[in-house]
């Protein structure tokens, strides 16, 4: 198994250059946030021979009356448009900042993130659909925790560890996503994206890169609100389908496109990932080829959290749910585990 893949840890300067990528990120983002407070304009509306200072909030010219002119309201729309030119400074500013921070991470070889990819994480970002509950699942969500651990998962090449990972993105949501919803999201990233005849929940690009929703059975699923994940949350060990990940506390991460800009992952809890991997794994109804992918992830992944995330440590109730070459890694660090216990899982 291990000779599917392997671990190459980052060196120091990798990790600087991604903390600074981190941090103009996220001051790019807090200045995108002000600029909502200032969206629409102001302007002076002649009524009956007298001016009025009247918001509006969109195009559509939806907002209202601010009132008559006055010291007082003059004294506001001049503020408002020195709020709007210090703001439209600051994010040139920003923007540049960014553009210099991507220069960083494409010489620091820190790039990895398909450019599709990145751009519909950005949409996703912007937190238009309901609760802003949607997370990448499957071979992209990966990427999420090797920054986190600072480490790349490296497998041969045409081996069945990342086959046409840069070709697919599924989305899990944990809300209703209308058909419309899924391709205003899609194409704001990319407008060449069109629904597949067969699945309303599938689309695809110009590209050919092919993006899923899936979403879990009502019956099954249990709104619990938005949970950020951690040290000893509770990961369900006794299954690994679909609603259990959904269920399971957000795993959140900057990472990097392969043109060097940063962006925000929003992926399933780690250990819930890996378990619902080995599930898809055991699943008779699925593609064979598929399966033993699945599994190699599985494995990778439930390593990766040994070895560089111990911080979401698994349980032996959990452990015991894996092969015995992944438990008998981790001798003394998983409590519960003992190396004399019957570890074995049936296939």
């Amino acid at each position: 198994m291990a000779s599917e893949y392997r671990f190459r840890e980052w060196q120091e300067n990798q990790r600087r250059t991604l903390q600074m990528a981190m941090a103009v990120h996220q001051a790019y983002g807090e200045a995108l946030k002000e600029r909502l407070t200032l969206k629409g304009g102001m302007h002076w509306k002649t009524i009956k021979g007298r001016d009025y200072l009247y918001r509006y909030r969109d195009r559509q010219g939806h907002g209202g009356s601010l009132g008559p002119r006055s010291p007082a309201t003059e004294e506001r729309f001049r503020e408002f448009g020195r709020q709007r030119r210090e703001l439209t400074a600051l994010l040139s500013a920003r923007r540049r900042e960014l553009a210099e921070a991507g220069r960083f991470c494409r010489a620091a070889l820190i790039h990895r993130v398909p450019d599709p990819v990145v751009r519909i994480l950005r949409t996703l970002s912007q937190g238009d659909l309901p609760g802003n509950q949607i997370m990448v699942i499957g071979a992209q969500a990966l990427h999420a925790y090797e920054y986190a651990a600072g480490v790349f998962i490296e497998a041969p090449k045409g081996g069945r560890f990342w086959p046409e990972a840069g070709q697919g993105l599924t989305l899990a949501a944990a809300v209703q996503v209308t058909p419309e919803e899924f391709m205003q999201l899609l194409r704001r990233a990319d407008r060449s994206f069109q629904l597949r005849p067969e699945n309303e929940t599938a689309a695809v690009n110009k590209g050919g890169l092919t993006v899923r929703l899936l979403r879990p059975s009502l019956s099954r699923f249990q709104p619990q609100g938005r949970r950020e994940s951690g040290a000893g949350a509770l990961v369900p060990a006794a299954t690994g389908d679909l609603a259990a990940l959904v269920n399971s506390p957000r795993f959140t991460q900057v990472v990097i496109g392969r043109r060097g800009d940063p962006v925000t992952m929003t992926a399933p809890d780690p250990r819930a990932l890996a378990l619902h991997k080995l599930w898809l794994s055991q699943q008779e109804s699925r593609e064979p080829a598929k399966r033993g992918r699945d599994r190699v992830q599985a494995m990778a992944l439930a390593e990766l959290i040994l070895r560089y995330l111990p911080q979401y440590y698994f349980f032996a109730a959990e452990l015991r749910l894996f092969p015995p070459e992944v438990a008998s890694r981790v001798e003394g660090l998983v409590e519960g585990y003992e190396t004399n216990q019957d570890l074995e899982v049936e296939y």
